[in-house]
């Protein structure tokens, strides 16, 4: 918001008309009228005189007008209600104009107000709705687990496993919004956390004689456990999926004097280099989304946002018919207070 001499002229475009027509109107009638007589340097000295007065008077309104518009720009920036920045109103418009501000201000506080508070029962009411669906989803594979081990029983547990992971993918993403309120940095051992996840992932491993190539040592990193854990989940569970019967994966650790590189790398189908770039969109399901089905784009999506927020970093390198692989990076010496 800036006030420019051309801008404020043209504002005062009316008060400069009116003196120039009553400047105007007084040299016609000293020389139509015979009986007023005047010198002409003395009609120039009016003249200097008046535009003196008139440029002194447009100057101080130019810079009374400045101050208030830098007070109006300050409070904007730093997020306070408009009116606080205007100052006192000098003419009626302005008060009017004043009230209106207010006015409109205070509804659209209460309307915020209003979305924020729908908001966070929404959020309550599918927080603990999605806890409450886990509880019947592990219920029932626990009761698969020890039936008979039909194909169709198997086929029920992987759909319930599949419920369970969608379940879960929403409750993370519910609980993004809330990220600096649920997160606790700690020193972690970066090999618990990976086995922990492998493990968990161990039945897809032996339905599709998928080799696993583990090659990570115990090291201490700082982030925190559960999160984390959610984001290697969905990296394994994407190379799982995408990786074909007698594939393999390797999972394998890096470190420098800079930072630790945790690389998960696969044999499957890859990537196509058009839709490397947008991999980690929100919603983006890609070519293998269309040809393999079963995907919603949102697990990368999920797992570079919340890497991101623990201070880690994500990127992607694949070719496609070849291997994906998926590194982590986690810098050392990160400074926590920069990141939230």
């Amino acid at each position: 918001m800036k006030v420019s001499v051309g801008k404020f002229l043209w504002f005062q475009r009316r008060v400069i008309g009116m003196y120039l027509c009553i400047i105007g109107f007084i040299t016609i009638l000293l020389y139509v009228e015979p009986t007023m007589s005047i010198h002409y340097t003395n009609l120039i000295y009016i003249y200097i005189v008046t535009t003196f007065f008139l440029t002194v008077y447009l100057t101080v309104e130019f810079l009374s007008l400045k101050r208030r518009f830098l007070r109006i720009e300050a409070h904007w920036h730093e997020g306070m209600l408009i009116q606080e920045g205007l100052g006192e109103p000098k003419t009626y418009e302005q008060y009017l104009y004043r009230q209106l501000f207010q006015t409109v201000n205070e509804a659209h506080q209460q309307k915020m107000y209003d979305i924020v508070q729908e908001k966070k029962e929404m959020m309550a009411f599918m927080t603990s709705w999605f806890h409450d669906i886990k509880t019947p989803i592990a219920v029932g594979k626990l009761v698969i687990e020890r039936a008979s081990e039909t194909e169709e029983m198997q086929s029920l547990y992987e759909e319930l496993d599949r419920i369970d992971s969608y379940v879960e993918q929403a409750l993370y993403f519910v609980r993004t919004d809330t990220f600096n309120k649920d997160y606790f940095i700690i020193q972690t051992a970066l090999e618990k956390v990976v086995r922990a996840v492998v493990k968990r992932h161990a039945k897809g491993f032996i339905q599709k004689k998928i080799k696993l190539d583990l090659q990570v040592e115990s090291i201490e990193i700082l982030t925190d456990k559960k999160w984390l854990d959610y984001v290697l989940a969905q990296i394994i569970s994407n190379s799982l999926k995408y990786t074909k019967e007698g594939g393999e994966i390797t999972v394998r650790l890096e470190e420098d004097a800079k930072e630790a590189r945790l690389i998960i790398s696969d044999s499957g189908i890859g990537i196509s280099r058009s839709d490397l770039p947008r991999i980690f969109e929100k919603g983006f399901t890609g070519e293998n989304g269309r040809i393999y089905g079963k995907s919603t784009g949102m697990g990368l999506y999920l797992a570079k946002k919340l890497a991101n927020k623990l201070g880690h970093e994500l990127a992607i390198t694949s070719e496609k018919d070849q291997y994906t692989t998926v590194t982590v990076y986690f810098p050392k010496g990160q400074d926590y207070f920069s990141v939230f």
